[in-house]
């Protein structure tokens, strides 16, 4: 994900091992200004020379050559990438080196998150990002003053509660509601850090709506998170309801108050996650027109647990529900779907309204770059990966083949992949991922970040994971025939 940053400082370097010394040690120096101290830095130096180690032993085959290092600041974050210009990366012979694959470096897990772009003839790019150290509201809460309100009898109905946007000055009393509410189980982590919603909410890649008591008491939250600040979609949520005020319908009064805010800004529109493990998140989202545009299977770990809802597939990952609310009308476009997706897409793209021309792709129309710019995404909380394939080119199979076998042998559960609709390369890369045992997961409007924009294909691949069509609950018509698409789509390529 694209994010707005502050460069810190870079360094250009000579191929040469001689200079990882002072490279590492510029690294630490920059990193230890940022705030990151003690065996958190000692991580990451070790990290750092391990990606420079690999630069200069393959990108330039024994050539002399220059590569970059650059220290960058993210909301909440530290960011060392390392570039180079060299040869593409050969990932089958890092497969097979044992220094630097990525099945060697998932479980160092010396970073909070590891992403590896290929950036086609322009080279190559490894980032390692580390969290800042920030105080956890968990660490200066009562555990008593989250059983008080778990065990509080449920608020009046005609308590006055302020529906409004959230101030970053405000992200200690949204920290502290989370807890209220959730304890320690709330599924985004970084919500209980302060200062980090702070600086998201100052760059303004994360815009919150609150539910207001006159006593100033934050009892509901929902947030529009953004690529960057001007981006025409985001994702709705972190949604939060004090369960003193649950049956007050305040996620729909949230949800449609935001909505209004995007509106106003200009945006297209809202997607968001709802979880298929029940259909009342489903429902509540439909009631306020957002439509459903994918089903993502085994996107929740199976240690996420849902109080007081039977959940059939108990033990295993649940899936969710792709959903998409219109705010303002789109572009026109011209998108390029897989021969064997068109239908299920020109039926989303009826379905949900959008300004679209479905392109079969022709010799004439379907000409492939020579080389891909894809990254890679792992979160490591979720065992999950995320392909984000900016431009497919005609190396795409062979680089996702070797990534794909890398993951799996990691075991990474569920691995996603992110094609762009708007190019017509994209049209035989759905042939190629399918071939590689993907299969359809679902459209998100407006979402691909890259020059191009317009929408993204998300296709999905399952390693061992046992999912059943009688997991997923729907709460529409097409929400079922849909479902019943996509699990006819995997049990075709899993035989």
């Amino acid at each position: 994900m694209a994010q707005q940053e502050e460069f810190i400082a870079s360094v250009t370097v000579s191929s040469d091992t001689r200079f990882l010394p002072p490279v590492v040690s510029f690294v630490r120096s920059a990193a230890h200004e940022l705030g990151l101290k003690g065996e958190v830095a000692e991580h990451l130096d070790r990290a750092v020379e391990m990606v420079c180690r690999n630069v200069i032993e393959y990108a330039f085959e024994s050539r002399e050559g220059k590569y970059d290092i650059h220290v960058l600041r993210r909301p909440g974050r530290v960011v060392i990438a390392v570039e180079d210009r060299g040869i593409p990366f050969d990932y089958a012979r890092l497969q097979s080196s044992g220094a630097m694959s990525l099945k060697e470096m998932l479980p160092r897990s010396f970073d909070d998150e590891i992403r590896f772009v290929n950036l086609g003839r322009h080279g190559n790019r490894v980032e390692l990002i580390k969290r800042l150290p920030h105080t956890d509201i968990r660490d200066h809460v009562s555990e008593e003053e989250h059983h008080r309100v778990v065990r509080a009898p449920a608020a009046s109905d005609d308590v006055p509660l302020q529906i409004r946007m959230m101030h970053p000055e405000e992200s200690v009393e949204l920290s502290r509601c989370v807890y209220r509410s959730y304890g320690y189980s709330y599924d985004w982590d970084y919500i209980y850090y302060p200062e980090h919603i702070r600086e998201l909410q100052e760059s303004g890649l994360m815009r919150s709506c609150v539910a207001v008591t006159p006593e100033e008491e934050f009892v509901g939250h929902l947030a529009v998170r953004v690529e960057n600040p001007d981006s025409p979609v985001g994702e709705a949520g972190q949604a939060v309801v004090d369960p003193r005020f649950r049956g007050h319908r305040l996620f729909e009064r949230i949800k449609t108050f935001l909505a209004d805010e995007a509106r106003k800004r200009g945006m297209y529109g809202l997607y968001s996650e709802a979880t298929a493990v029940h259909p009342y998140s489903q429902k509540g989202n439909l009631k306020l027109g957002a439509k459903e545009t994918g089903f993502l299977l085994g996107y929740i770990p199976a240690s996420v647990s849902y109080e007081q809802i039977s959940e059939r597939g108990e033990g295993r990952r649940g899936s969710i529900a792709l959903f998409y609310m219109r705010v303002n009308a789109e572009p026109e476009r011209e998108i390029y779907p897989p021969a064997h997706y068109s239908d299920v897409i020109r039926g989303m793209v009826e379905h949900s309204g959008l300004r679209r021309t479905l392109i079969e792709v022709t010799p004439d129309t379907g000409k492939i770059p020579p080389s891909s710019v894809m990254s890679l995404n792992v979160r490591r909380d979720h065992n999950t990966a995320f392909l984000q394939i900016a431009e497919p080119g005609a190396d795409l199979q062979r680089l996702l083949r070797l990534r794909l076998r890398e993951l799996c042998q990691h075991r990474i559960d569920c691995i996603y992949a992110d094609l762009p609709l708007c190019h017509p390369a994209t049209a035989p890369a759905g042939v190629w991922l399918q071939q590689l045992g993907f299969f359809f997961g679902g459209i998100i409007p407006e979402a691909h970040s890259g020059p191009l924009g317009g929408d993204v294909l998300r296709l999905q691949y399952l390693n061992e994971v046992e999912i059943e069509a009688e997991d997923i609950s729907t709460a529409s018509d097409f929400g079922k025939e849909l479902v019943e698409f996509i699990f006819q789509e995997k049990n075709a390529v899993e035989r």
